[in-house]
């Protein structure tokens, strides 16, 4: 019996140690890891009653001299407080260190908004990655793609941000929507589209219908773009509405239309289809017409909060679209600076 109890103390403790060794935590690793010598000394005690049982009955085990087993424990704690006393000033470091990054992303985003409304932001040529785990999950990871959509390699699904109509953009206008239109179509020789492939199927999903609601999704084949970039299923997001006069304005709750994103993803790949990663620009912003700070916080927040309500949620990893060297500010500060992220900070 004591030496299940204390095999259960060791494992308890050495449980408490990794959960307070995260991270996240390692501000305040000194005071969460004193349960965990608590555990120790007293496993090592009730361990040495169990092999010299007879130390009990000649009364040396509760005596005070190292030969006893309390003695015994009791050094025991004696030393490793005094090496956990050497940890405090780490852990006040790594405090002052995680407040000096929190103040250099809110600057970093300042900056960033500064240059937003001077500035022209300009086009990145070069596509990189750059993406974190969730907290507590090796499941889950959120990041961000930089550059043209185009650029972009071995994504499982593209995300189109479209208005209520569900109206594809011209392939000669500069949205994602005019992207995915021509480079999922049929081109000939001359790379003129010959046959409208994904602009057909969102028009027959549409079934007759003139207008979807808000953050309403329906998804199409990737036509040409399975072959030319690895893209196995388009995601089409009602994200803008139109206004006679106005023209597109960004919808209201970003937050419903990532929700409905991943869980759209996530049903298809019950089905069957191997869907690991997707790739989301940010909505509404390419007109202009939105709060590129707000909408990029909102998807990060949502696309956490879906993870965390989903663990066993088989997309591998989501991608934010940063075309602009500005977009690319704003989404890698908020990444680092999301609590719900293991960045390292």
């Amino acid at each position: 019996m004591q030496l299940a109890i204390t095999t259960s103390l060791i494992v308890a403790g050495i449980a408490l140690q990794i959960w307070s060794s995260a991270p996240r935590r390692a501000e305040r690793q000194y005071a969460l890891q004193l349960p965990s010598v608590l555990l120790y000394s007293l496993a090592s005690a009730l361990f040495l009653f169990s092999v010299f049982p007879d130390s009990l009955t000649e009364g040396r085990a509760l005596g005070f001299g190292l030969s006893g087993a309390a003695g015994f424990a009791a050094f025991f704690m004696l030393i490793s407080f005094s090496w956990l006393a050497k940890t405090r000033g780490r852990d006040e470091l790594n405090a002052q260190l995680k407040k000096a990054q929190r103040e250099n992303a809110g600057l970093q985003r300042q900056l960033a908004g500064k240059r937003s409304s001077g500035e022209g932001a300009r086009p990145l040529a070069q596509s990189t990655r750059y993406d974190v785990p969730l907290h507590g999950s090796r499941r889950h990871r959120i990041g961000l793609i930089t550059g043209n959509l185009v650029d972009v390699l071995g994504v499982d699904v593209w995300v189109n941000p479209e208005n209520t109509r569900m109206e594809m953009s011209r392939v000669d206008e500069p949205t994602v929507s005019a992207v995915i239109r021509y480079h999922g179509g049929h081109r000939d020789d001359a790379g003129h589209l010959v046959d409208d492939t994904i602009a057909k199927e969102l028009a027959e999903r549409m079934d007759g219908r003139q207008h979807v609601s808000a953050g309403q999704v329906l998804v199409t084949g990737p036509g040409e773009l399975l072959e030319s970039h690895q893209v196995r299923k388009i995601v089409h997001v009602a994200a803008v509405e139109g206004e006679p006069g106005s023209g597109y304005r960004q919808v209201m709750n970003l937050a419903r239309c990532a929700r409905n994103i991943l869980a759209e993803v996530d049903r298809l790949t019950v089905t069957g289809e191997p869907l690991r990663s997707v790739v989301l620009p940010l909505l509404g912003t390419g007109g202009g017409n939105s709060d590129l700070h707000r909408t990029v916080d909102t998807l990060l927040a949502a696309t956490v909060s879906y993870f965390e309500a989903h663990p066993a949620s088989r997309i591998r990893v989501l991608y934010l679209l940063a075309y602009t060297d500005v977009q690319e500010a704003v989404c890698r500060t908020a990444i680092d600076s999301c609590p719900g992220l293991s960045t390292g900070a």
